[in-house]
């Protein structure tokens, strides 16, 4: 057996971060130095977890071979390693190393050939010399993407992108009329959407992210996805819960409905098996509709920087094995995971901590040597003490704000307004960390329909919980259900919940409202054909609504001691108040409006 190796150096008038972004998307990298699709299975293996076995067709040649866990450390290297099950090539191993160089950065290309016989001695250099040559074009055209926004940041510089045709452009403007309310943004929402459907690449138009494309557009997130939601209505677009797995966050399944839900999903990669959380792994993803922009087939892919951004490292350790590298992080909250679930949670501080983590992997757990690192260039050395092969990944312990989660997409009006019908299948339940209810009663229903008789009642009440819908829709909320006298709202966001509640009085005038918020878990659930709520928290809002004055707001502590909150009433005063069942009297802040805003 023979080795053959080469490296080479690229220079990029691009920042360490932009290159890294670039480079880092190994589907397009791949694709950009055309290479075929590649089939992936998984096999068992005596140690650690399953390995991935690859098959690919190189012209009239079908090759076949195991493929180690891709290691990376971001921003600063990539490696790839392949043994081959049979041919004069043995071994194929890749590496990239990025550094910064001046203003701009540079890359170190390493590649080692393993070749046997005669036959794999004649290969070995053009394998190396056709190898290089498709590097350096992938090179190339990544260097353009990092050059070329991959959005414009101005909402008006849509004449600077490629623009979808004039029918494509109409088509996603008349699907848009479905909404229930419109905006300024809706034009330059369908322009973008069209040229993306028709001028995109394929792996732009498969499980689009509708907050992603609505930072890079720099457009509301809510307009987005309300866009995307109508053109999916019209058959413009394909909707998708897509479920990603928890400890990867690759998706690895995906259904056209909520009804979909409920059953287990593999993780091949990490070989777990796991249920779709309703509020952080199941999302919302769009598709072009075109069969041509369908993912290609092959079961499960590896692990790939681009398919998670959160996962900043990723190294394979042998059996009682050692690794070291540098990881370059920002302040915030980290874990080390070894698959497939032992973890161990640290933080990063700007001007505090270790310069490095020390972390030991045992049978049941992983032993770190700090809690606490300095920011910037971390290095870590992990020790394996076991008998297995470890995969180790350094994670962002946060989720991203980017997923568009089916608990805050079920939290929208616009998705309850365009499918009235997306509910659970069964007694099929969702569970949910945190959510913000809004509830309200009309003050003296009785009194009402004494004066007016019942019929007349019964409209005068129902149009003053109408008004309510345009201030709920405006602070991004749904409508939950109304009932009688009263109505429930939803919101992801405590403080879009106070806003709204504090113009709940000017809409319903001349009714007075009683109105209360609490905030934290519930379930979502299908109740009389809609989707809807049930838990502690709910119940204890509508409770505390039966407890308000008239033209009272209530807000529990959970929201009066956010300081976001707490900026939209500052007149509001402590008390007391007494449920019924509840044996100790809760703590509430009292908020008088008049005419929907906080008396001061």
């Amino acid at each position: 057996m023979t080795t053959h190796a080469e490296r080479h150096i690229y220079a990029f008038d691009l920042d360490l971060d932009a290159l890294w972004r670039a480079v880092s998307d190994t589907d397009t990298f791949d694709r950009d130095a055309g290479l075929p699709a590649v089939h992936y299975r998984y096999e068992p293996r005596e140690s650690g977890p399953p390995g991935a076995v690859a098959r690919a067709r190189f012209g009239p040649v079908t090759s076949e071979w195991e493929e180690s866990p891709l290691a990376w450390e971001a921003p600063l290297r990539l490696a790839l390693e392949r043994r081959f099950r049979r041919g004069p090539v043995t071994r194929f191993a890749g590496e990239m190393r990025l550094f910064p160089d001046g203003a701009g950065a540079r890359i170190e290309h390493s590649v080692e050939l393993d070749v046997r016989g005669p036959l794999g001695a004649l290969l070995a250099r053009p394998l190396l010399a056709y190898a290089r040559g498709r590097v350096e074009r992938a090179y190339r055209r990544a260097e353009h993407r990092a050059r070329t926004p991959r959005q414009a940041g101005a909402r008006d510089d849509v004449s600077d992108e490629p623009r979808g045709s004039i029918a494509g452009v109409a088509r996603f403007v008349d699907a848009l009329e479905a909404l229930p309310a419109h905006t300024e943004d809706e034009p330059a929402i369908a322009a973008r959407l069209a040229a993306l459907v028709e001028r995109g690449p394929r792996a732009s138009v498969v499980g689009m992210r509708p907050y992603e494309l609505a930072d890079g557009w720099n457009l509301p997130r809510e307009h987005v996805v309300a866009a995307m939601l109508a053109a999916a209505r019209a058959g413009l677009l394909t909707s998708s819960w897509t479920i990603l797995c928890p400890r990867c966050r690759a998706p690895r399944a995906a259904v056209p409905a909520l009804s979909g839900l409920g059953s287990t999903v593999h993780c091949e990669v990490c070989d777990i098996t796991f249920a779709g959380d309703f509020d952080r792994n199941v999302e919302l993803t769009f598709d072009a509709p075109s069969p041509v922009r369908t993912p290609d087939a092959g079961g499960s892919r590896p692990l790939r920087p681009q398919a998670s951004r959160q996962i900043l490292a990723q190294r394979a350790i042998e059996a009682s094995g050692t690794a070291a590298f540098d990881v370059v992080l920002h302040p915030g909250a980290y874990v080390v995971q070894v698959l497939p679930d032992r973890v161990t949670r640290f933080t990063v501080e700007e001007d505090a901590g270790a310069a490095g983590l020390e972390a030991r992997i045992g049978a049941t757990h992983v032993s770190p040597s700090a809690s606490v690192v300095h920011a910037g260039t971390v290095r870590f050395q992990i020790a394996n003490t076991t008998a297995d092969n470890a995969i180790v990944r350094v994670v962002e312990a946060e989720l991203p704000r980017s997923m568009a989660t089916a608990a805050n997409v079920t939290a929208l009006q616009v998705f309850r307004d365009l499918f009235p019908d997306e509910v659970f299948a069964g007694d099929a339940q969702g569970a949910i960390r945190s959510l913000t209810f809004v509830c309200c009663d009309v003050v003296g229903m009785d009194g009402i329909a004494e004066e007016f008789g019942d019929a007349h009642a019964a409209r005068i009440v129902r149009s003053a919980l109408d008004a309510l819908r345009e201030p709920i829709v405006i602070a991004r909320g749904a409508i939950v259900k109304t009932s009688g006298d009263g109505l429930t709202a939803v919101f992801t966001d405590p403080r879009d919940a106070v806003s709204a509640a504090l113009h709940f009085g000017e809409a319903a005038v001349p009714l007075e409202l009683r109105i209360a918020l609490d905030r934290g878990p519930c379930i979502a659930l299908a109740a009389n054909g809609r989707l809807d709520y049930f838990g502690a928290t709910v119940n204890h809002a509508a409770r505390l609504a039966r407890a308000a004055r008239a033209g009272e707001l209530l807000l529990t502590n959970v929201l009066a001691e956010d300081p976001r909150v707490a900026e939209l009433v500052p007149s509001a005063e402590r008390g007391i108040v007494t449920l019924r069942g509840v044996t100790q009297p809760v703590d509430v802040l009292r908020v008088r409006t008049e005419s929907g805003v906080p008396v001061r």
